[in-house]
């Protein structure tokens, strides 16, 4: 996302909403040949939660996310991203009779304080766009929210049938709406153009259609909770990335992000 919205000179090249139209439309374009053979096997009222799915799980956080990126290192993006497990936990407790217990809820708060104190940081772009960190804690929302549909609503569903046709659902809308901007001109004329593109089909293919399949299989075979527990590892994956493309990354923000992954451990305890 990094790269395909600025250039190595930090100027901007692709906006956040064309960055996110264009990964939802390449994602929907290379499964769609799975989206036509699995569009017969769906019934009418298996429609809505694939759109609950293809909407809330990718199609607004990819913009959401874009949005922030412009702002936040991407440390500090995957960092919050360990949310997502909490958000899953109140999600499931709130609207799908998941049962709790208080060790859980203790953990959230404890991740929440994690979460609110990297914010305020100095460095990663916390402090000075504290609004740009809650479009992530809005995306994590989202996405617990999206797992938790999968879980209750169409655990019967093949993952790749579910990957495919909730893309072609998120991918529709934000294909139409990307037509309507300058994404030619910018392609054509900005010396990034095409390097931009080029990273916006690399997040499509593994960070969109792979990563969506493999994790839609795992909320299948273990629970939405467990599968949202996944993002424990992002944070070391994010600030590596990070920390290899010049990001700052102090003490500080270690000791929060560790209060965060202390809250998320503790709400997913047995």
């Amino acid at each position: 996302m990094k790269h395909a919205l600025k250039d190595e000179f930090n100027r901007p090249v692709l906006a956040p909403d064309q960055v996110a139209a264009l990964r939802m439309g390449i994602a929907s374009a290379i499964l769609l040949p799975v989206s036509l053979r699995a569009f017969k096997k769906i019934k009418i009222r298996e429609w809505k939660y694939l759109a609950v799915v293809g909407l809330l799980g990718s199609g607004i956080p990819a913009v959401l996310f874009t949005t922030a990126q412009q702002h936040l290192d991407s440390s500090l993006a995957g960092i919050l991203n360990t949310l997502t497990p909490l958000f899953t936990l109140l999600i499931g407790i709130t609207f799908f009779q998941k049962e709790f217990k208080r060790l859980q809820i203790a953990g959230v708060l404890i991740g929440l304080a994690g979460a609110i104190s990297l914010i305020t940081l100095q460095g990663m772009g916390g402090s000075q766009s504290p609004l740009f960190s809650l479009l992530i804690i809005v995306a994590t929302l989202l996405y617990g929210i999206s797992v938790n549909t999968i879980s209750a609503k169409i655990p019967h569903i093949h993952p790749l049938h579910i990957t495919a046709l909730s893309l072609l659902l998120a991918g529709i809308p934000w294909t139409i709406y990307l037509s309507q901007t300058n994404i030619a001109e910018v392609v054509t004329t900005h010396p990034h153009g095409w390097q931009s593109v080029g990273y916006v089909v690399i997040l499509a293919i593994f960070g969109t259609c792979l990563a969506n399949m493999l994790y839609f299989w795992l909320t299948q075979q273990t629970s939405p909770l467990f599968a949202s527990s996944v993002t424990y590892i992002m944070p070391m994956v994010a600030v590596a990335w990070g920390l290899d493309d010049g990001e700052s990354f102090g003490f500080l923000h270690l000791a929060c992000a560790a209060v965060v992954l202390t809250g998320v451990w503790l709400a997913n305890k047995k």
